[in-house]
């Protein structure tokens, strides 16, 4: 090869990649177009991440603060994530095991978007500041729940006002006396729940319906503000007391226990006089006979 050739073939090379950086930066959105880009990606992050996710806030227990995620991690490797997290666990990749240990709380559920839509949520996540100029909402006055109110739609004595089933239908409380025995076991127990995720992170699960059961049931049918909180209440009543299930339970085994034991010792100490009788008459006979 000529040195000619050589650097012309260099020229062509950087030519070319010259034009593919010019075409990607073009590609970047600006201006008008990245500002309606970010609203549109807030709207989904509130819809779909802020149940689990905070940005700029820290980590929750539900998993972790999403500020940054464009730069520490790869963007097809975000895309591929969000929209089949499964696959990528069960493929060993190791970003994916590493959140998995350290957020064991929750599965994260894939979430299925269009293109534009993924576009635009990962945009949201690079550039939060082209939304953060908005003015603040002016905040509502926070409803105080009610307990047995919540115990009342827990268990469905009182029923949802959009018409969605009581949460025993999938759900126990064992804490509450409503363990598995008491409804169906489809959904695990939920006596640590409050305690687990905190008042806010579970009022913001039973708006946004993190998972796809829930959604399934009540996207639909959604729960009102006042019925959310009622449910939270109920919730943190029993968060940390004592399954009367498992005291009962424990009274029942010492009970069943002692009642075995009586009855192997009536019967033993029946079975032992019935032998010691013949012995003794035999031995006194025996004194009898050698006198």
């Amino acid at each position: 090869m000529t040195k000619r050739l050589w650097l012309w073939k260099c020229l062509t090379w950087l030519t070319a990649l010259l034009v593919a950086a010019t075409a990607a930066v073009a590609a970047q959105p600006t201006g008008k177009q990245l500002t309606k880009l970010a609203e549109e990606g807030e709207g989904l992050f509130n819809q779909r991440c802020i149940a689990c996710h905070t940005l700029g806030q820290g980590d929750r227990v539900t998993g972790p603060d999403l500020a940054g995620v464009t730069e520490r991690r790869d963007h097809q490797w975000l895309i591929d994530f969000i929209t089949n997290p499964e696959k990528m666990l069960a493929s060993g990749d190791p970003l994916a095991k590493e959140l998995q240990q350290k957020f064991p709380n929750l599965q994260m559920p894939a979430q299925k978007m269009e293109p534009g839509q993924m576009d635009a949520l990962l945009t949201y996540l690079a550039h939060p500041e082209e939304v953060a100029h908005h003015p603040a909402e002016v905040a509502t006055p926070k409803l105080t729940g009610d307990h047995a109110r919540g115990e009342a739609l827990f268990i469905g004595t009182t029923a949802f006002s959009g018409g969605g089933a009581p949460c025993l239908a999938c759900h126990g409380i064992a804490n509450a006396g409503l363990g598995r025995a008491a409804g169906a076991s489809y959904g695990p127990d939920l006596s640590s729940t409050f305690a687990d995720f905190g008042e806010e992170d579970l009022l913001d699960m039973l708006v946004e319906l993190p998972f796809p059961s829930m959604e399934a049931i009540y996207a639909t049918r959604p729960l009102n503000e006042q019925e959310r909180a009622d449910l939270s209440a109920f919730m943190g009543s029993v968060s940390g007391q004592v399954s009367p299930i498992s005291g009962a339970l424990t009274l029942h085994v010492v009970l069943a226990t002692l009642v075995i034991f009586a009855i192997i010792g009536v019967l033993g100490w029946r079975r032992l006089q019935g032998v010691r009788r013949p012995l003794v008459e035999q031995v006194r006979k025996g004194k009898g006979e050698l006198a």
